[in-house]
């Protein structure tokens, strides 16, 4: 087995302290290969010291996973066994555990502080107007009660209601929920509103809590001076991102294919939907049947689905030492079909079982002499309608931003040159896992939207056309929604060969 020797960071002591790490008890309480306990009794009352070392653990690309469970005072550490031996985890631990004792924890609230408020604070309310519904009957508690807290845990519902029609003008899907909810509630069912209410707040929480835990670790995988980031290796290190394409994470989801074509198609639907419920309205006489068409909601990918897969997957490629700009790049990384490198000197780095990797046909594969060759090159895939993926190792290679192309650098000239891609490990061996991560993200996007779509226009049609207890609908509808955000954060696991740990 080849392994790899883990170098800490310098340390990095506190102001006006300028004294060395200080002893810190911990031991091993049990280990496997790839994983291993670490007790130390510091962590059961020092949050601080939690929380710096987790975060100094996140800085090496070697630890695939590190958890902390502050009340068993344990520290979980998972790594790749075939590459790493457990004594070099040990002897990076012996050096990281005292130095996050005294290692000064950088300022990132500018950053990250407006992003922290707001996680799981609404689901008090949901939660407890669904308690008090379900112990209604049994407490005899008169509906005006139930009815009231329902509704007093509506208020942001409908608060976006009235943005939407005040400021935006428009009717969107929240208006289609308040008025099933309140349908609901003049029919005296307050279990199916609450139900509805809580479990839409815990998606929302859900959602929110990981792209901020996603996002947090965005940042601090890429805020850091390259003297305070620990190094893998000679060849692997993250280099400094600039600011604007920091700030761009999350609203780069926007201008993705998917959601712009998904949009007009949700916001187009929700008009017909009031005017057909309206109409079953009319023919059929029954006005639950006709409510039921009212949860249709094949926007739901708009919300969280998306935008929890792409940062997912943003987060995973920065774990392995890959950069992608933003969410377009990576959908764009998921479409090429051809690969385009700028110098013939690329065939040296180019293993046979690399090709493979890729996924891409070896006739797709071209090399480019010069600059003019590189050009000539451009306009022949462009007018054969190909999306490439163009491969440099500095920024001093002319390549023009286009839609169809993507530009990967190796990283070995300037970094602050206009590329989508950076490959911090200098050589080609995390492009497979790069283009497999990018198809298995867009493949995961629209697996998680057919598996909050499926099930609600199922739900839709059984209550339209036979009836459905409406409990059952909001349960089945808001289930399936935070099973698709779930589903969303899964990312393909990287194959140690594949990722220049060796």
């Amino acid at each position: 087995m080849t392994t790899t020797t883990l170098t800490p960071a310098p340390v990095q002591a506190a102001e006006n302290s300028p004294a060395p790490p200080e002893w810190v008890d911990w031991q091993v309480a049990h280990q496997i290969p790839g994983r291993m306990r670490i007790r130390i009794p510091r962590l059961n009352w020092d949050d601080e010291f939690a929380r710096r070392l987790q975060r100094s653990l996140l800085r090496t690309t070697a630890i695939s996973e590190s958890r902390i469970n502050a009340a068993a005072c344990s520290l979980i550490v998972s790594y790749q066994a075939e590459v790493l031996s457990a004594t070099a985890i040990l002897d990076y631990l012996q050096a990281a555990i005292p130095a996050a004792s005294l290692e000064r924890e950088p300022d990132t609230s500018e950053k990250v502080g407006a992003r922290n408020q707001g996680t799981w604070p609404t689901l008090a309310m949901p939660a407890l107007t669904l308690a008090v519904a379900i112990a209604a009957a049994p407490l005899e508690l008169p509906f005006s009660i139930v009815g009231g807290i329902v509704l007093a845990a509506s208020i942001p519902l409908w608060q976006r209601v009235g943005q939407a029609l005040t400021q935006q003008g428009q009717v969107t899907i929240d208006c289609l929920d308040a008025l099933w909810l309140s349908y609901q509630l003049l029919q005296g069912n307050g279990v199916a509103g609450a139900l509805a209410l809580n479990l839409a707040a815990v998606g929302e929480s859900l959602r929110q809590s990981k792209l901020q835990q996603l996002e947090d670790e965005l940042y601090l995988l890429f805020e850091q001076e390259d003297a305070e980031i620990h190094w893998l290796s000679d060849r692997q290190r993250f280099a400094p991102v600039p600011e604007a394409d920091r700030e761009g994470w999350l609203d780069s989801v926007e201008k993705t294919e998917l959601l712009q074509n998904l949009k007009p198609v949700a916001q187009g639907a929700i008009l017909p939907t009031l005017f057909l419920s309206g109409t079953w309205a009319m023919l059929t006489g029954d006005l639950g049947r006709a409510s039921a068409l009212l949860p249709l909601d094949i926007g739901v990918s708009l919300r969280g689905v998306t935008p929890l897969a792409v940062v997912s997957a943003l987060t995973a490629a920065a774990r392995q030492g890959v950069y992608i700009r933003n969410a377009r790049v990576l959908e764009k990384l998921a479409q090429v079909d051809t690969l385009a490198f700028t110098r013939e000197s690329f065939q040296d780095l180019i293993t046979p079982e690399l090709p493979v990797s890729w996924g891409i046909p070896s006739q797709c594969i071209y090399f480019a002499t010069d600059a003019a060759a590189v050009e000539g090159l451009q306009e022949q895939l462009l007018r054969q309608g190909k999306r490439v993926a163009w491969i440099t190792d500095s920024g001093s290679d002319c390549l023009a931003a286009r839609e169809d192309q993507v530009v990967i650098s190796l990283g070995r000239g300037d970094f602050a040159a206009a590329a989508d891609v950076i490959l911090h490990s200098h050589d080609l061996q995390p492009l497979g896992y790069t283009f497999a991560l990018a198809r298995h993200t867009l493949a995961t996007a629209y697996e998680s939207l057919a598996i909050a779509t499926l099930p609600n226009l199922l739900v839709v049609a059984v209550g339209a056309f036979w009836g459905l207890n409406p409990v059952a609908a909001a349960a089945i509808n808001g289930s399936s929604a935070i099973l698709a955000e779930l589903n969303s954060l899964r990312s393909p696991k990287p194959n140690p060969l594949e990722n220049g740990f060796l």
